[in-house]
């Protein structure tokens, strides 16, 4: 038995001596000392002050930051690069009026939607996101009488090609509604069986919010499926259905397979409603989305406040909801802490958790980060904290997916 065990160790040993990638002298967020990170296979193998270990590469950080990929759990690709064709051009959404108008213009535009259309700015879209340190993403894909399967279809073309840089999870998402646009739910089932990771919904498009999230819920049973719903996209007291999907995710016991995002009515209502309704979140395992650029901010403190896992997204990239945006989750980060004034250095590194750690967890992603075993996806930054990255805005010294260097220089 003792000659067996040294023989293995001696394997082992042997086995470190020689890595793929070594990284040295980096920081990890929250640490106070540099470390070398081991790689291996796509993996993590081992983290230390000091590697006794040779590889085929090795990069020096420099004192800079070693972070888990960045992860960007709100997007809707299908849809991106679209807003040159909104007619006088698209603007930002300050309010439900604008918000209207914008889904006006966005039928209009996906009416000439093509599967080839639809791949190719979903692609460009994805580059920009890889190369802003991003190796996770989360697109929401219309799926209606009007465009059909036709965004869906692109995207998922667009998720092969990308998938050795970046990977891309999928919501079905009907934006005209269900019960308004008779033939959505069957669309839906279609778009799952093709491949869609997720079910999403948003209640406010129809005139029975509460059967439109009974339907998204059945679907999500049918297909064992996690559900991902747009809640409460407003700036009216009125506009609340976060209290049934509440009652629906405790029903099910659901828990953490349950996205709400936006819930901006939540930060027009008063304490004695949004507090014990926020309550309910942290205790329920729902995971809130919080997309900045979009109406009107939820009380974004008092949920991290609750425990509640909250994660950013960049939701429109370009098109007729919003005609900025970058596909860079920092660039979320900062703006979310320039609207709620986060800006101490523990804020600061909660909101890089938002776009990193929680956003995974989100996403239902089990392992990741930076642990021995993790996948080797991460993101390397001239800063030496988590808060000096979000404040730099610099771009990433490098990105590394599944181990390999993610190469940013396309033509």
């Amino acid at each position: 038995m003792l000659s067996g065990f040294c023989w293995r160790r001696g394997l082992l040993n042997l086995w470190r001596v020689r890595l793929d990638l070594i990284l040295r002298n980096g920081y990890l967020p929250g640490r106070r000392r540099p470390v070398d990170v081991g790689i291996r296979g796509g993996e993590i193998v081992e983290i230390a002050p000091r590697l006794n270990a040779t590889a085929i590469r090795e990069i020096d950080v420099r004192d800079g930051l070693i972070a888990p990929g960045l992860v960007d759990g709100h997007m809707h690709l299908d849809k991106a690069l679209t807003a040159d064709r909104v007619p006088g051009g698209a603007r930002g959404l300050l309010g439900l009026e604008d918000l209207k108008r914008a889904i006006s213009a966005s039928r209009e535009i996906k009416r000439a939607f093509t599967v080839d259309d639809v791949r190719d700015r979903a692609i460009t879209v994805a580059r920009m996101s890889a190369c802003a340190g991003t190796v996770l993403l989360r697109t929401h894909v219309d799926v209606d009488p009007m465009v059909g399967l036709t965004g869906l279809k692109g995207v998922l073309e667009a998720r092969k090609a990308c998938a050795p840089w970046i990977e891309i999870q999928i919501v079905a998402f009907p934006q005209e509604g269900i019960l308004r646009a008779p033939g959505t739910e069957d669309l839906l089932r279609q778009a799952l069986e093709l491949g869609a990771d997720a079910i999403g919904g948003i209640p406010a498009l129809d005139d029975d919010p509460k059967k439109h999230v009974d339907i998204v819920f059945a679907l999500a049973k049918e297909f064992n499926r996690p559900i991902d719903m747009h809640v409460d996209e407003s700036d009216r007291a009125e506009d609340f259905t976060l209290p049934y999907v509440l009652e629906k995710t405790e029903l099910e016991g659901l828990g953490g397979q349950v996205t709400v995002a936006h819930i901006s009515s939540l930060a027009v209502l008063p304490d004695e409603i949004a507090l014990p309704t926020i309550a309910r979140l942290a205790s329920s395992g729902i995971n809130v989305c919080v997309n900045p650029i979009i109406i009107k901010i939820t009380r974004l403190r008092e949920l991290l406040a609750a425990g509640v896992n909250v994660f950013f997204g960049s939701d429109n990239i370009r098109d007729p909801f919003y005609p900025l945006g970058n596909g860079n989750p920092l660039s979320n980060a900062l703006l979310a802490c320039q609207l709620t004034a986060m800006g101490s250095h523990e804020e600061l590194a909660r909101a890089f958790d938002a776009v990193s750690g929680n956003a995974a967890q989100a996403l239902g992603k089990r392992v990741y980060g930076l642990a021995e075993g993790s996948p080797a996806d991460l993101v390397l930054f001239r800063a030496s904290t988590a808060a000096e990255a979000i404040i730099d805005q610099l771009p990433p010294v490098a990105i590394i997916r599944q181990g390999n260097l993610v190469q940013c220089h396309w033509h």
